[in-house]
């Protein structure tokens, strides 16, 4: 069975990813491989449960859910995380995750059509204690390779829904259409208790309604964060950065 096979069905707005910035799919992933990221997510969340501060286990990074949200702070109580950097490395379910075929077949339909996965995240929200992530752009934080691909080929960045995740259990936000404007500088030096919010254009700010295994394509330029998690309900999601290679030099440049 041939790539195209078994991806067929995938269906991607190109237009509104060209015009916003980012775009949404829903029901990209089927159950089984969802449960299969719950399952590893659980794995992960098990091995930092003592964790009290940001902790390395080998090539993965745990940081914890401080009060203020603030890095290199104390968690508000052990093994409470905030994000996992490199689950890939650990769990064979999320390097499954990076090489599916229906998430290929996605970023391929944007123009990147040699894509290589460079990050690999979970990020956590729980109840009540999670806090808010400052806005901010994806491409200020690539270096040395990632960086040069991105500047030459383009690149496509993954958020995929293992919980519902809404406005009421702090959402991914999107600030549309803030792709087109470049990166802007300062995004290093922020203080990740504020939303950073005075730095980007609001006037098309989104917060998609996803549920487990939706999808949100978005441009590495596009400026994006998350709200504080109020309710009872924990919401995480896996991220996965995408950037070109010269086999893109056929297809369409995704970077501005």
């Amino acid at each position: 069975m041939s790539f195209d096979e078994r991806v067929a069905g995938v269906d991607v707005d190109r237009a509104a990813y060209v015009r916003d910035g980012y775009c949404v799919v829903r029901e990209l992933l089927a159950a089984r491989i969802v449960a299969a990221l719950h399952a590893a997510t659980d794995a992960l969340e098990a091995a930092g449960r003592d964790f009290v501060v940001d902790t390395r286990v080998g090539p993965v990074f745990y940081e914890v859910q401080s009060a203020s949200g603030r890095k290199r702070e104390p968690a508000v109580a052990p093994g409470v995380l905030r994000k996992i950097t490199g689950p890939s490395k650990a769990q064979p379910a999320f390097m499954r995750l990076k090489n599916e075929p229906r998430v290929i077949a996605a970023v391929r339909a944007l123009g990147l059509t040699s894509p290589r996965c460079v990050v690999d995240q979970v990020n956590f929200k729980h109840p009540r204690v999670g806090t808010g992530f400052p806005f901010h752009q994806d491409a200020a934080f690539l270096h040395g390779d990632a960086a040069r691909a991105l500047a030459a080929w383009g690149g496509v960045n993954v958020v995929v829904a293992l919980d519902a995740a809404d406005a009421g259990n702090g959402g991914f936000v999107v600030l549309g259409r803030t792709h087109a404007a470049g990166q802007r500088d300062g995004q290093h030096s922020y203080d990740t208790s504020t939303m950073n919010e005075a730095m980007f254009d609001g006037t098309h700010r989104a917060v998609p309604s996803l549920a487990p295994g939706d999808v949100v394509l978005f441009h590495p330029h596009l400026a994006h964060g998350s709200e504080p998690n109020r309710s009872d309900r924990r919401r995480r999601l896996a991220t996965l950065w995408f950037v070109g290679g010269a086999g893109d030099g056929g297809g369409e440049r995704t970077g501005p």
